[in-house]
């Protein structure tokens, strides 16, 4: 006579065994027509603001846990900013009452029209921004089965013409560094921006170790929410730059070989790069130039500088000025390695001393 198995090893054979998809199905059948299966919660229905809230919590959110478990770049600050945006313009919109199974298309349409008059967001990328921190977590939410429809499906967002970046002529840059300014670290970092095209964060970022002979390697970007990160785009790349004296100088500002160059008195955390911005117009106020021009004028405006007077040279093809700036598509990735020959190397600074020399005493 068969000894009758204990609910215990039953539930141990269960767990220890081989099972397939056709065999979950039939144990599925066999709880539901027992009627043992977990039945849904009453009164834990969401709201839409909470699951936007929770969504864009670093601490707490699925979406941020999938995303770093899967090796995808997600950067604190980004995360801070969309978490803003649902404050200051979903929660308002919406309520704190709004069910997330309640959210409509037609009133999701109504929230985006709604920036056609607002005031606060005038540009296209601005608006696209705010509503980009609801469609994505609406989109997660579909794809995870917490809404029947993705609602974002085909939503159209704002259209706009880029604001023009206004860059000085050479002969504007030449007399800017022709004379010592009040802050001797933020001209070496205008003059940095300059001649290699290095955002602002890859500039915080500098350290010693990144300075070679005649390169710089840009391995980090910096903001102050993630502190060291991988550059925009994700890769690394090695600006040239043929001008011993000037990386001297830069490295003899660093501490250490890990230190950074544009350190603070907190040696573990660079200058903020406001400082940079506010002294580059600090000067060319004190040179007499136009103050509209002046204030229009961003530190972003030296790597379009960088990448137009390259351009301009005729000396180096394109995707080589790709190379310098990081600018790098999926195609071109696939198309040209990271990993350049030693004439592109030459190539490269020539170019640059080409185009930059006069502004160097070397």
């Amino acid at each position: 006579m068969m000894r009758c198995q204990s609910k215990e090893e039953l539930l141990f054979q269960l767990f220890s065994s081989e099972l397939d998809a056709e065999d979950g199905k039939r144990i599925l059948e066999i709880l539901q027509f027992k009627g043992v299966l977990p039945q849904k919660e009453v009164g834990k229905a969401v709201t839409l603001v909470d699951f936007l809230e929770e969504f864009w919590d670093w601490e707490r959110s699925a979406y941020i846990r999938e995303r770093l478990l899967q090796s995808h770049r997600i950067h604190r600050r980004y995360v801070y900013r969309c978490a803003g945006a649902v404050r200051r313009y979903w929660l308002p919109w919406f309520g704190s009452r709004v069910l997330l199974q309640e959210i409509s298309r037609q009133s999701l349409q109504d929230f985006i029209l709604s920036f056609m008059n607002n005031d606060s967001l005038k540009s296209a990328c601005g608006r696209n921004d705010v509503i980009k921190a609801g469609t994505i977590a609406l989109r997660w939410a579909f794809s995870h089965g917490l809404i029947p429809e993705d609602i974002t499906r085909g939503l159209r967002l704002y259209r706009g013409t880029p604001s023009e970046i206004l860059i000085l002529t050479s002969q504007m840059a030449e007399l800017l560094f022709s004379r010592p300014w009040q802050h001797p670290k933020a001209m070496l970092a205008n003059k940095l921006a300059m001649l290699t095209g290095m955002r602002a964060g890859e500039i915080q970022a500098l350290r010693r170790w990144d300075i070679g002979e005649d390169f710089i390697q840009v391995n980090h970007g910096w903001n102050s929410m993630d502190g060291l990160k991988v550059p925009k785009n994700g890769c690394q790349r090695r600006v040239y730059l043929p001008f011993p004296s000037f990386l001297a100088e830069l490295k003899s500002l660093a501490s250490s070989d890990d230190g950074f160059v544009f350190s603070q008195r907190n040696r573990n955390q660079p200058m903020d790069a406001k400082c940079w911005l506010r002294e580059l117009r600090r000067e060319l106020m004190l040179l007499g130039f136009d103050p509209t021009l002046v204030q229009a004028l961003r530190f972003h405006s030296w790597r379009h500088y960088y990448t137009t007077h390259l351009r301009a040279s005729g000396q180096l093809p394109p995707h080589l000025i790709q190379r310098l700036t990081g600018h790098t598509s999926t195609a071109m990735l696939n198309h040209y390695s990271n990993h350049g020959l030693d004439q592109d190397a030459e190539e490269m600074k020539m170019a640059v001393s080409g185009v930059f020399g006069r502004l160097m005493e070397e």
